[in-house]
């Protein structure tokens, strides 16, 4: 069972314990034939979930059926959202998630998310092409273990052969993915055990290793922009101005590309706040007025 899900045998016995604890009749058997089981008798006591964490099962349930559906797994995706919106007395209405694209084009993350989901669930290496942060184009081959959806964008977590660490890869920079034939063998338990054995409690910071440094920016926008500065970025304060204009703080990783975002703003910004954004700003507007011929100084 533990080569089957790609998993140690600890956690195979922490999930029976888990379920023992929970009331659920788990029992194991030797020989051959054997193994871990429920007791046939054994049906789910409803009382065992409260109104609000049945809610919440229904809402999961939508998002992801949003995702994975296809043409051929519509209907039995509605049939089985029908059967498990009974399952709370509560309405189930108030939520509809539509992660589909205002342009076509943006149809092949669709289309990338299912191949990923594809090789997650049959622990299977994928292949793709990758565009990095610096512009460079590189093959990748990776063991995938999750997707993620975080900042308004959907990444794969796995582990990149190519690097030899675990990496986020953002979905619509990925091209040419191939779901290959290859058994995904490294998996998140393995490298967490591993970690923990060179370095005690090091696998449970995966997440923090890769986390950048912020940047704390204030900055003044023109009334026409402040509905996509608050698109673009999460504002932690956000004062109105007497000519209209806000002043607004927010914090962003401190990557090139953040001031290729804030230089799309145009005139319609401007930065308070730290002077090193400033200079930042600065040399890059002047870089593009060199490619039209302009110099600062004309």
């Amino acid at each position: 069972m533990a080569k089957h899900f790609g998993i140690s045998t600890r956690t195979i016995y922490r999930w029976m314990e888990a379920l023992s604890i929970s009331g659920v009749p788990v029992y194991s058997t030797k020989g051959r034939g054997g193994g871990i089981a429920i007791s046939e008798k054994y049906t789910l006591d409803k009382t065992l979930l409260s109104e609000e964490e049945k809610l919440a099962i229904v809402s999961s349930v939508k998002a992801l059926n949003a995702l994975t559906s296809n043409g051929e797994t519509a209907n039995s995706a509605i049939k089985t959202l029908e059967k498990i919106s009974g399952f709370t007395k509560t309405d189930t209405d108030w939520l509809e998630v539509d992660f589909e694209p205002w342009s076509s084009e943006g149809n092949e993350v669709s289309k990338i998310f299912g191949t990923l989901r594809e090789g997650i669930l049959k622990k299977q290496q994928v292949s793709f092409d990758y565009y990095s942060g610096d512009g460079r184009i590189e093959s990748r081959v990776v063991h995938p273990w999750k997707l993620v959806y975080k900042g308004q964008s959907w990444y794969l977590y796995g582990w990149c052969t190519s690097r030899n660490t675990e990496r986020f890869f953002k979905l619509t920079r990925m091209r040419n993915l191939i779901l290959t034939s290859r058994n995904a063998t490294i998996t998140k338990d393995y490298i967490n055990s591993k970690k923990s054995v060179e370095k005690p409690d090091a696998g449970k910071v995966l997440y923090s290793q890769q986390k950048p440094s912020l940047i704390k920016i204030t900055a003044k926008i023109s009334p026409q922009k402040i509905p996509y500065l608050l698109d673009a970025f999460i504002c932690s304060e956000v004062i109105p101005q007497d000519d209209g204009s806000v002043v607004a703080t927010f914090s962003v990783p401190d990557f090139e590309w953040i001031y290729e975002r804030l230089l799309g703003f145009g005139a319609d910004i401007k930065i308070l706040s730290p002077e090193s954004v400033k200079e930042k700003i600065i040399k890059q507007a002047e870089s593009v007025l060199k490619i039209y011929g302009y110099h600062s100084h004309d």
